[in-house]
């Protein structure tokens, strides 16, 4: 699996990079079978944020934008490779979800939330997704 260790690294390099504002205050480990669909979830938003977004590690270094939204009673906006009616972004103003149809292998990873500010991402989660028979870290 992944620990908080691990995790904090990540996203250290990805703050040094300059990519990021650190702000974790959540972090969470899902597991889930093949096939099964999933729903992720991040918590404790206020109504006033706005560009709210998911994305996740993939082979590292390298961070995959899943989707965004401008605010909660908004339309989500998938990105390249996320377009396949698998991925689906929701909000109810406090709360963020991503649900996944039809989990495989290949979504074990790890996949954050947050918002933007000042025109840098604020992540606010991270949640480990781990589908039963193979560990990615």
């Amino acid at each position: 699996g992944v620990n908080i260790t691990e995790v904090k690294r990540y996203i250290t390099m990805l703050f040094v990079s300059g990519l990021i504002y650190v702000c974790v205050s959540e972090f969470h480990t899902v597991e889930v079978q093949p096939a099964e669909q999933v729903t992720l979830m991040c918590s404790n938003f206020s109504s006033f944020i706005t560009y709210m977004f998911w994305f996740r590690l993939d082979s590292r270094p390298n961070i995959s934008r899943i989707s965004s939204m401008w605010s909660s009673d908004t339309n989500a906006s998938l990105y390249d490779g996320f377009q396949n009616g698998k991925f689906n972004m929701t909000s109810n103003t406090t709360t963020l979800f991503l649900n996944i149809n039809h989990v495989d292998l290949s979504d074990s990873r790890l996949y954050f939330c947050g918002f933007h500010s000042d025109g840098k991402p604020v992540i606010v989660s991270a949640t480990y997704l781990k589908v039963q028979g193979k560990i990615i870290f």
